[in-house]
């Protein structure tokens, strides 16, 4: 990700180190005992004779308290708790001494006063504007002094009247000092002034290094990270947040995704941002975007003073939660509903082993009685339906009560599809033959084969027959079309109907558990959900789509079955 260097950084600051007053101070204590010398120096010369009109036991007093002020000094070992200010207080101490030394050499007539000069700029350095302007006031008050005390003789302790060629001597020597001085100040403040670009070079790359671990952190953890000002600009945000959020403003101001989004609050209604700025509270707020999941939470971050705080904004992705609780809720839903299904197979099978007998019984009297044979033929046949799904329900509830789970395919690598239409036909349509819809049947499925359980590929074509049988009653269609066809090796089986359509709000989960529009009571949302857990262990595939003409369109497509060498008679199915 490309990063702006001229852009400041939130995130990292740079502070001057701790011990930085103190090395100042040392700083000054070594000048002190270079400033000690010379005066020295200066003592030994007056007291020597070279320049008589110095009061040079004034500048041995000022070399004892000095050195004694150093000696302390580094007794106390100044440290990380000396400030900027202590600094500063150190450099007036030194200019009061600077005025004792030229008040005994002789005021201001001495060549040495350019040191003040010197003190300035040094006090600047340390200070800066305020303590330079106070130090030039003083400087002005003890050059006036100096000046006073040479107009009054009560004040006057020292004059500045050395022979030739000291008199040149002492002029070369205040210049040569004063030059060398100010050289050496402006060169200590060019180091230190690189010194600090070095530091703060170092701290915009450590700013920028910080900035660049936060937004590859944050993009690799799909997340987005904004700051938001108390007045609501926008302070920084990396590509995810900027991708998230909603844009600025006319007035380039941040706006809460709330009505934008549909982001729904924690507490209801109240912007999450403009919550962690007026009560300090954390807030958050969930929207989607495409099929994706975010949640915002809004953090106050500390502020300087006692204005409002700024804002953290934080976009983090929910998808895969949401999801990971859609499943476990549906699975604490199966699992329930497995539990039911036991205890309901277990009072299933005593009526349905009844209703098998009895429908057997049924079977052999309609034989005895004889009679027409066309009704005798269709009782004979609704009892040898009701005797074989008895059976089959006998199966499944068997096989709950063993393992707790529908019994296991039995896949045939050779089943008519006919049969199982008729017989889906049978159970779906029975009811409505005088006033419902109509089913028509393709003939093409006559000769066609798939590789398949019988029983569950018909308990998936009951599911899909139902379906559309409900969803023409709702709209008041007429017809529901069943056809297959052979499209390689692939047979593709259609049921079409002329309901409604899908459900723009279930579309994306047609096959999930429990997903129906249907009123409570009237659909679980497992059929759809078993019809395709079933056909996929079958090797085949299913979908549902809306159809161009109205209603909806459900194709089942499955693995081609093997021919019989002997085909079997077509068997032509009744009209409903």
């Amino acid at each position: 990700m490309a990063t702006d260097p001229s852009r400041s950084s939130v995130f990292a600051d740079s502070p001057e180190p701790d011990d930085f007053s103190a090395d100042r101070i040392r700083w000054l204590i070594h000048l002190r005992w270079v400033a000690m010398a010379g005066v020295l120096v200066a003592t030994v010369f007056a007291a020597a004779g070279f320049y008589p009109g110095v009061a040079w036991p004034v500048l041995l007093v000022v070399v004892a308290a000095g050195s004694t002020y150093n000696l302390v000094l580094l007794r106390r070992r100044p440290g990380p708790g000396s400030g900027q200010r202590a600094a500063v207080s150190q450099a007036l101490v030194d200019l009061a001494m600077l005025t004792v030394v030229l008040w005994a050499a002789g005021g201001i007539s001495t060549p040495f006063i350019g040191f003040y000069v010197f003190h300035l700029a040094l006090i600047g350095i340390l200070g800066g504007p305020s303590a330079t302007l106070v130090a030039t006031a003083g400087a002005f008050a003890s050059a006036g002094f100096l000046a006073l005390s040479e107009s009054v003789p009560a004040l006057k302790i020292g004059a500045w009247d050395p022979s030739p060629p000291w008199d040149t001597i002492g002029n070369v020597a205040a210049f040569t000092t004063t030059i060398g001085a100010a050289a050496y100040l402006v060169l200590h403040a060019v180091r230190e002034l690189r010194d600090r670009e070095r530091a703060l070079a170092r701290s915009r790359d450590q700013a920028e290094l910080e900035y660049q671990v936060i937004a590859n952190t944050l993009d690799e953890l799909e997340a987005g990270l904004e700051v938001v000002s108390p007045d609501g600009q926008i302070e920084w945000r990396n590509r995810l947040a900027d991708e998230l959020a909603p844009a600025p403003g006319q007035a380039g101001t941040w706006e809460c995704p709330v009505a934008i989004r549909r982001c729904k609050t924690q507490p209801e209604g109240l912007c999450p941002v403009w919550r962690a700025r007026d009560e300090g509270a954390e807030g958050r707020c969930r929207f989607t975007v495409g099929d994706s999941s975010y949640e915002m939470l809004s953090f106050p971050l500390a502020s300087a003073g006692q204005g409002p705080p700024r804002i953290m904004n934080l976009y983090v992705d929910r998808t895969q939660i949401l999801h990971a609780e859609r499943r476990l809720l549906h699975a604490e839903r199966l699992a329930s509903l497995g539990r039911v299904a036991q205890g309901v197979a277990h009072e299933l099978n005593t009526p349905l082993a009844t209703i098998r007998t009895l429908a057997a019984d049924m079977r052999e009297a309609i034989r005895s009685l004889g009679g027409d044979e066309a009704l005798q033929s269709d009782l004979a046949e609704s009892a040898a339906l009701i005797r074989d799904e008895t059976g089959r329900l006998g199966r499944i509830t068997h096989s709950l009560l063993t393992g707790g789970t529908l019994p296991r395919l039995r896949l045939s690598s050779s089943t008519r599809l006919l049969p199982i239409v008729e017989r889906a036909h049978a159970l779906v349509f029975a009811g409505a033959r005088e006033t419902g819809p109509e089913l028509e049947v393709s003939d093409s499925i006559n000769d066609l084969r798939v590789v398949a359980d019988p029983d569950r590929l018909l308990q998936v074509l009951v599911n899909l027959l139902q379906n559309a049988l409900d969803a023409n009653r709702e709209a008041g269609g007429r017809f529901v079309w069943l056809s297959a066809a052979r499209r390689g090796s692939v047979v593709e089986i259609i049921v079409e109907d002329e309901g409604a359509g899908i459900d723009p709000e279930i579309e994306n989960r047609l096959f999930e558990p429990f997903a129906t529009t249907k009123p409570p009571g009237e659909g679980t949302g497992l059929g759809l959900y078993a019809s395709y857990m079933l056909i996929q262990t079958m090797g085949g595939d299913l979908t549902i789509e809306n159809r161009d003409q109205g209603g909806a369109s459900a194709r089942v497509r499955l693995p081609v079955g093997e021919e019989k060498l002997a085909k079997e008679p077509a068997v032509h199915h009744r009209a409903p």
